[in-house]
Parts: structure tokens; C-alpha cells; sequence
């Protein structure tokens, strides 16, 4: 009987066996399970299990790192802000010493100035001939015999500038002297006939018809001397001509002729009439209301030298570019020469004006600029203040100082030197903030 319970595959379990103990881990999911779950209700079927995380958990993880981050910069520049309240000496103290310990170098300052300054003008132009005169020759197929004034003569009127052979013409005038001659020879001939032969008409000596013959062989001949007399005084004239003659006085300014050349239609001398010079310059017409006629002008030349004049008149029309061409007689000087390139300045009269020293600008990229000194604050006995970079129109250099074209404040802080070697936004310790110009 016992035999028989042992080997009873349904025997339950005993009591006093030691019952395993649950395991954490859910047990494999196998096809025997599902083939068991087939036989229970779908309510108390077990799902299978997922070991994925969900997809929600990163994202969230993300904001709370970043939320804490921010609140933790938060407390920390709050705390620092009490920390600096608490204590504003020593948080001004570390503010200066930062300051100083970021100075790039230590600079003098200077402030504008007022100098009495000319009110001018200033532009190019082209020193010319105010008036010229060209000499031709009068006389055709005669080479040059002599030339007797050189470039840079001073001729008067009337002068013998150059002679022309004469040989040839002097000829012609002798043939036409003795056409002359034997002209008046028969003129007296036809008179002296008709003066005896007239008078027999009132006698019915000879006929109407016969006199009217001796009248016309005295008036032909009349003619004929005319004419000869005319070809002699034509000859006469081209003997004359062949001496070159200056018309005006003034400068000779070119020469062409040269001995031995057949003279042409070119001129042969041009003269600048009584050596006076002009100055012409284009000047734009905005500032046209500033100029009159008679307004002082002062004109640069080499070697550091000038020649003075004055407006003698003002184009009526604008040229192609848009300006209007303006002329000044210049006074008499031995160092100014037609063609000469040269600056002139139109003179207004004297205005007060801003000036700076040369060495407070600093050119870049074809402009000039100032370095202003702004934010200044002083301590431990150092003054330290901020860079900022102004840009300046300079319209004179004057010796050591420039002039301004549109003025800065009277007590702005500027470098004096050196501004080269500092930036925009760049901090610099102030040597001396009390120095002006001296103009």
C-alpha cells in the first residue's frame, strides 16, 4: 500500500518541504505558458513583459538638468550681488584695480583751442598768358635771313623780330619803278598830243572823231601809270613785310622761326601781351557767393615762394564737370611762368577757427581721426579713462597744428601723441588732462 503512494505521480507535496522562494525576476515567457494562458479568461492572462525605457524619460531628465543649472548661476551671481552690497569699498577697489592692471599705456591729453585763422579758399588751377598775340609772316616762298629775339625776350611794339630775304624783292621793286617811269612817259606823251590837237575842234581843223581818239590815248595812259604805281607801292609793301614786326609788347613766350626755314601759315612767335599772368581755377559753385571781382587771391609757387593777385572775372557758365572757371591777374613776377601747375587760396578775411596739434591725428584708410578720452575716473591718484575714435575733416595744416572743418567740443580730451598705437574701447591712464593747444 505504501508501495503504491510512493509511486502516485499526483501525490501532493509535504508539509514540512521548504517552499521555494519567489524569485524577483518574472519567469521566462515560453510557448508552454501561452498554450496555459489559452486555458484561463483573457482578464487574468499575464502580458509579456518590456524591459524599454519609456520614451518621455529623457526628454524630462534634459529640462530638470537645465533648470537646475540656470537656478544655480541665479543664486550664485544673487549671492555675489549681496556680497557686493555688503561691502561697496572693496568691490570699487577691485573695479579700479581691474581698470588699471587692463590700461594699454599712459597718454597725454589736450583739448581743442580757438586760433585766428584765414578764412581761404584753397584749390589747384593753371598759371597762362592773359592775352597772346601771334606773329605770322606777311610774305610767302622767302626763307628767313635772320632772327633776332630768342624764348623769354622782352619785346616792344614795332621791334624787328626776324628779316626775311630781301634780294629777289628788292628786284621786283626796281622793275616796278621802271614801269613807273615809262608810264609817266607816255601819260605826258598822250597829254602833250591832245593838248595841241583839242583846240583844232573849234575850227573844224579836225574831226570830233579825232579828238575823242587823242582824249582816250591820254586817259589809257593816265590809267597805265596808275597801275604801275600801284605795282611799285605792292612791292614796296612786301620789301616791308619782310621784316617780322612785333605788334604788341610783352613776353616772348614760343618761337618757331628758325634761319633759313620758308616761312608758312604757322606763327612764328607768340607773345604774351605785356608779360601779364593769370591764375584759373575751377571752383565749385556752392561757393560761388563768396567770391567777387577784385577778391585777393595768393598763389604758391617753388621754394617756398607765392605771388599775390586778384579776381578779374568769373565764367558766366559751368564747364562739363559741373564747375565754374574763376581768373586772377597775378602781379609781375620773375618766378612765375605760363603753364605752371600750382595751389592758389581766395582770401575772405580772418575768422576764428578750431585747431588741433598734428601729432593728435591719426590718419586711416584716408581718413583722419582723433582719439577722445571719455569716462574719466581718478583714483589712488591715477586717472583711467575709455578710448573712443571720432572722425575729423581736416581742411589746413598750419606749422605744428591743423584746422578743423567742423569743431569739437571745447573740453573734450583728445591724445595728444601716440593715438596710433591705441584702439576704439581700449582704457589708458591719463599722464595730464589740463593741456590745450597752443595756437
Amino acid at each position: 500500500m505504501s508501495d503504491m503512494n510512493d509511486n502516485n505521480p499526483k501525490r501532493p507535496a509535504s508539509t514540512t518541504e521548504t517552499s521555494p522562494e519567489p524569485s524577483s525576476t518574472p519567469p521566462a515567457y515560453t510557448p508552454a505558458d501561452t498554450e496555459a494562458d489559452t486555458t484561463v479568461p483573457p482578464y487574468r492572462q499575464t502580458p509579456p513583459s518590456n524591459n524599454r525605457m519609456p520614451p518621455w524619460l529623457i526628454p524630462a531628465l534634459i529640462a530638470v538638468l537645465i533648470i537646475g543649472v540656470v537656478l544655480g548661476r541665479y543664486w550664485g551671481q544673487s549671492g555675489q550681488g549681496d556680497e557686493a552690497a555688503t561691502n561697496p569699498t572693496a568691490a570699487s577697489a577691485d573695479t579700479a584695480a581691474n581698470e588699471s592692471a587692463q590700461t594699454v599705456l599712459s597718454v597725454e591729453t589736450v583739448t581743442p583751442s580757438q586760433a585766428n585763422i584765414d578764412n581761404t579758399l584753397s584749390t589747384d588751377g593753371t598759371i597762362v598768358a592773359k592775352d597772346v598775340a601771334t606773329v605770322s609772316a606777311k610774305v610767302n616762298n622767302v626763307a628767313l635771313e635772320r632772327v633776332l629775339v630768342e624764348e623769354g625776350s622782352t619785346v616792344k611794339a614795332g621791334q624787328v623780330l626776324a628779316v626775311f630775304d630781301t634780294d629777289a624783292m628788292q628786284q621786283q621793286v626796281d622793275q616796278a619803278e621802271a614801269d613807273v617811269a615809262e608810264a609817266e612817259a607816255s601819260l605826258a606823251n598822250a597829254e602833250a598830243d591832245a593838248a595841241r590837237v583839242l583846240p583844232l575842234v573849234d575850227i573844224d581843223a579836225i574831226s570830233r572823231q579825232e579828238a575823242d581818239r587823242y582824249r582816250t590815248t591820254a586817259t589809257r595812259a593816265r590809267a597805265t601809270l596808275d597801275a604801275a604805281q600801284a605795282r611799285l607801292n605792292n612791292q614796296r609793301l612786301t620789301v616791308k613785310n619782310a621784316q617780322v614786326i612785333a605788334p604788341v609788347s610783352g613776353i616772348i613766350s614760343e618761337k618757331t622761326a628758325e634761319v633759313g626755314m620758308v616761312a608758312g601759315n604757322d606763327p612764328l612767335f607768340t607773345i604774351i601781351k605785356n608779360g601779364v599772368l593769370e591764375w584759373r581755377a575751377d571752383i565749385d559753385p556752392k561757393r560761388l557767393p563768396q567770391i567777387d571781382i577784385g577778391t585777393p587771391v595768393k598763389v604758391s609757387l617753388p621754394n617756398n615762394q607765392s605771388v599775390m593777385g586778384q579776381v578779374r572775372r568769373i565764367a558766366p557758365t559751368a564747364d562739363d564737370n559741373r564747375q565754374v572757371t574763376i581768373y586772377a591777374t597775378l602781379a609781375p613776377s620773375n618766378n612765375v611762368r605760363a603753364g605752371m601747375f600750382q595751389t592758389g587760396s581766395l582770401i575772405f578775411g580772418d575768422e576764428q577757427r578750431q585747431v588741433l596739434p598734428n601729432t593728435a591725428i591719426v590718419s586711416s584708410d584716408g581718413y583722419d581721426n582723433v582719439m577722445l578720452v571719455t569716462d574719466l575716473k581718478t583714483t589712488d591718484g591715477k586717472t583711467i579713462g575709455r578710448i573712443v575714435q571720432q572722425r575729423v575733416e581736416v581742411t589746413e595744416r598750419r606749422g605744428t597744428n591743423v584746422v578743423l572743418a567742423e569743431p569739437l567740443p571745447s573740453d573734450v580730451q583728445l591724445v595728444k601723441q601716440g593715438g596710433s598705437f591705441i584702439s576704439d574701447g581700449d582704457l589708458v591712464q591719463v599722464v595730464n588732462a589740463n593741456a590745450q593747444v597752443n595756437s
